[in-house]
This record gives structure tokens, sequence and C-alpha cells, in this order.
């Protein structure tokens, strides 16, 4: 899946290796965009550890405006409703470059449908608490 790693290098600035994500997920979407459009994908879904600062990742295309940084503990029960909001680091892009900032993260800044409807914050962040705990094997969802 060289198009992963390509894209975390083009959008990120990152060079890594296929090796180093672990796959966790495929899923299937199906979004109307318009009366005649309907988008269909597969989406491969990876993990991939990194063990660097925020301020370290260079975010090198224009088209990710920012990062968010949580605890995964703080962002399973963020994604639970066992609580609103959530302590987080942001890096984001403006004109005048990157700015890092503090504060909260609510869900209501998060998609309602990978809340509700197939979960999907909830089971990347288990994923990564397992992986974070050591679970290396079977890290599907």
């Amino acid at each position: 899946m060289p198009d992963g790693v390509r894209e975390v290098h083009e959008e990120l600035g990152l060079p890594v290796a296929y090796a180093d994500l672990h796959p966790i997920g495929l899923r299937q979407t199906a979004v109307t965009l318009a009366p005649d459009y309907i988008e269909r994908e597969f989406q491969h879904w990876h993990l991939l550890p990194l063990d660097i600062d925020l301020e370290a990742i260079p975010l090198a295309d224009v088209e990710v405006s920012g990062l968010v940084e949580l605890d995964v503990d703080q962002a399973i029960d963020l994604a639970n409703g066992v609580r609103d909001d959530a302590p987080a680091r942001y890096a984001t892009r403006g004109q005048d470059g990157m700015t890092y900032a503090e504060a909260p993260l609510g869900r209501t800044d998060l998609i309602p449908n990978y809340l509700s409807l197939d979960q999907l914050y909830l089971r990347l962040f288990v994923t990564a608490r397992r992986y974070c705990s050591g679970e290396r094997e079977q890290l599907f969802w």
C-alpha cells in the first residue's frame, strides 16, 4: 500500500516505511455529495506510532490545516460520552505559519457520524490504547 506511505509523507512531511504502519481496519463508505454524485470508498486504516513532539511534525501539505494531540484514555472517555471535553494540544496552520495552543476539545468538535454511526473515534482510540499497552498482534477493530 505505497499510497498510504506517500500520503503520510506528502501531507505530514514525515518519511515513513510501510513496515512502520500497523493495519487496523477497512472501512467502506458511500456518501452522496450531490444528487448525481455518490462517492464510494474503501478506506484502509493504519496506526502510525510516533514518538515525537507535536512541534516536530512539519505539516508539509496545505491540505492539512492542523493536528490535535489527546491523552488516549481521555479520548476514549470523550468518544464514549463519559466526558464532554478533554484537554488537548493543537497545531494549526495559519497565514503566518504554525501556531501551537492548549484548549479543550469537545464532543461537539468531533464529526457526529464518527461518534455514533460506526463509532470510528472510539474504535481508533481503543486500538491506540491497546498498542500503547504493548499489544502488537491483532490490532484490528
